[in-house]
């Protein structure tokens, strides 16, 4: 077994690992290969020195976005009149009314269900991860985020992270779908919040990945504490 048994997002994990060591370690990480980005370098990582001095693009790979969407709670609500008399046809009004009440309330649920908010694509195109944040280039151009524009981070399942931060427009949340979802926490967690209770002991890293990849190629190079 060797890395011939490893997929594309196992390596990524694996050259994240490495990167997250590095930073953690005080090291500038450098990338495994030359990184495919039209961004340039051109984030201040608050030390004085100026936009994109000292900065080392990382990685780069298409992402998707997802937000949060308002459902539509509005729905029909049936009121067409029936009566009719008689034994049978005083029944059959009755039914009627049932009817259009059982209708009624299974609309109304749906639609209450479907008011509740919902994750919905929201369009992508190609992430780069530097040093000092990352930067996402789709059909509007480049939009850069400095660390410091990210007020909560999270990785939900495996390449994908929860992502709260204040955009030139207002705050946001996102999820960010991406083979380095998890390089976008771990580098923004040692640099913004390196307490961060998941950081230590690999525990973003995707349950049983790291047993796995152990025993493929061997153990990868964890972050210990920031130095």
């Amino acid at each position: 077994m060797g890395w011939e048994n490893l997929t594309g997002p196992d390596a990524a994990l694996w050259h994240t690992c490495a990167m997250a060591a590095a930073r953690a370690a005080g090291r500038t990480p450098h990338p495994p290969a030359a990184v495919p980005s039209p961004a340039r370098p051109g984030l201040d990582d608050g030390d004085g020195e100026g936009e994109g001095e000292g900065e080392v693009m990382l990685a780069a790979g298409p992402f998707t976005r997802y937000v949060l969407a308002a459902g539509d709670a509005t729905y029909q609500k049936s009121s067409a009149f029936f009566f009719a008399t008689g034994a049978v046809g005083l029944a059959a009004t009755a039914a009627v009314a049932v009817g259009q009440a059982w209708g009624n309330s299974r609309r109304k649920r749906q639609a209450e269900r479907a008011a509740r908010p919902r994750w919905a694509e929201a369009g992508g195109g190609l992430l780069t991860v530097s040093t000092h944040g990352f930067y996402l280039s789709g059909p509007h151009g480049v939009s850069p985020w400095p660390w410091t524009a990210v007020d909560a981070c999270e990785v939900g399942r495996r390449g994908l992270v929860d992502l709260t931060g204040r955009s030139t427009t207002g705050p946001v949340r996102w999820l960010l779908e991406t083979d380095w979802a998890e390089l976008v926490f771990a580098l923004w967690a040692l640099d913004r919040y390196p307490d961060h209770p998941r950081l230590a002991g690999g525990a973003w890293l995707p349950p049983g990945w790291l047993e796995r990849v152990a025993a493929e190629i061997g153990p990868p190079t964890l972050p210990g504490p920031p130095q």
